[in-house]
């Protein structure tokens, strides 16, 4: 048995860090980012959406029992479809380049230049007319609730942190002071996206590690590194950043 498993992406697993140069092919996450200065066994991996994670943690959870996890989620307009054909040109779930292995790709609004002829329409579709910010919340509180309810049900003792305070912001604005509005008339937006003032009182927030600055009471692990002036050139948090952090969250959990 494994006794702490994180999960993640780019962030987490270590990018740009010394043995993670981010021109080359990522295969082993770093031995110099904030899980393995923990400790932990890091399931992160570059790209990875929000229901890629919950995906693995459900997964490698399940089989492996461990004793503690940490879920770092990542952006919220991160998505994750499950295909029949492969419309990008690159998967980061499998090494094998076989056609029938290819089941899942993820994608954001700015990753036009990994998406084939074939798929550059229907991603540009979906980001113009079917996302929002409250779409991207609404997807990722139903996989934090999903998450918490799997994990509890396997008595598994875990935190989670956001990339950001952002990941809690719809059109600038904290979801929380929103709620009200979200729901005032037969025309609201949870009449529309599913009932997200619902899930955001579901979720246990008392399980997130949240950072605190002169910005935001809610910061993750990037609003740390621009405070410390410790971003990489394709920002993602430095060494500095990663040892800090660390330090921060075994304060905070052990």
């Amino acid at each position: 048995m494994t006794s702490f498993i994180v999960f993640g992406d780019s962030i987490t697993f270590g990018d740009e860090l010394a043995d993670v140069p981010y021109e080359e092919t990522k295969n082993d996450p770093s031995d110099y980012a904030w899980p393995a200065l923990l400790g932990a066994v890091n399931f992160a991996y570059p790209g990875l959406s929000n229901f890629g994670i919950r995906r693995l943690c459900i997964n490698f959870s399940t089989f492996r029992r461990p004793n503690f996890v940490i879920v770092a989620w990542s952006y919220n307009d991160r998505m994750e479809f499950l295909q029949a054909e492969n419309i990008t040109d690159y998967n980061p779930y499998t090494k094998d380049t076989k056609e029938y292995e290819k089941l899942f790709t993820t994608t954001g609004p700015n990753w036009e230049q990994k998406v084939k002829k074939e798929g550059k329409q229907f991603i540009d579709l979906y980001y113009k007319y079917f996302y929002n910010d409250y779409a991207g919340i609404y997807n990722t509180l139903s996989n934090i609730y999903f998450t918490q309810l799997h994990l509890e049900s396997l008595n598994i003792n875990y935190s989670m942190t956001f990339p950001s305070y952002k990941s809690l912001c719809a059109d600038d604005e904290y979801i929380f002071d929103l709620l009200d509005s979200l729901t005032n008339g037969p025309t609201g937006i949870d009449v529309v996206i599913g009932n997200i003032k619902q899930l955001y009182e579901l979720v246990d927030w008392t399980k997130f590690i949240f950072l605190e600055n002169k910005t935001s009471k809610y910061c993750g692990i990037m609003d740390f590194a621009k405070d410390l002036n410790a971003m990489s050139p394709h920002k993602h948090p430095t060494q500095e950043c990663h040892n800090k952090y660390a330090d921060e969250l075994r304060r905070r959990i052990f």
